[in-house]
């Protein structure tokens, strides 16, 4: 169990902290149940209540060994291969599905392909984009101690070809 102050990703919306754990006084939440309720590292008005028994949206932050090791390993990952057009969202939120930061890397590594073969970036590569990117590199940014606005190049400079053309940068 969680306990107040612990960092966690929720989901794929960065990085959370632990603000307390227990019941909520909400007329529609189960007044039985423990809670946590989880305040955004990086955007005040942003929390979350997530019942203490469910592990499927939740998880500790990579460690900074990890996250050294991820971004060694991002050449080795491969893009996503959609077949139809169609079904390219739901590619995107299959692979993401589990909150895993590698397949963020597979989302994020398929954009930055995408874009670059096609010279502009769709309105669906950029959404995911900017959410991957967003939850990757906050929660890199903590694992290893670099701000989250200086992770893309920190990341860049120890990987040939992660990120997007110089001018296609945020």
């Amino acid at each position: 169990m969680l306990s107040r102050g612990d960092a966690v990703v929720y989901k794929c919306r960065g990085l959370y902290k632990v603000e307390d754990v227990g019941t909520l006084d909400f007329s529609f939440v189960d007044s039985s149940k423990q809670y946590y309720t989880l305040q955004s590292v990086e955007d005040a008005g942003d929390k979350a209540y997530v019942p203490a028994e469910d592990d499927t949206n939740i998880r500790r932050p990579v460690s900074r060994e990890e996250a050294l090791e991820l971004i060694g390993r991002i050449p080795e990952i491969e893009v996503l291969h959609v077949k139809n057009e169609k079904f390219r969202e739901q590619e995107y939120k299959a692979c993401i599905a589990d909150f895993c930061p590698e397949n963020w890397v597979r989302v994020l590594k398929t954009t930055y392909k995408r874009t670059k073969s096609r010279g502009s970036m769709t309105s669906l590569d950029r959404k995911y984009q900017m959410l991957l990117e967003h939850a990757l590199y906050s929660e890199f940014s903590f694992a290893l101690g670099i701000p989250a606005g200086e992770m893309q190049q920190f990341i860049a400079e120890h990987v040939d070809n992660y990120s997007p053309e110089p001018h296609l940068r945020k």
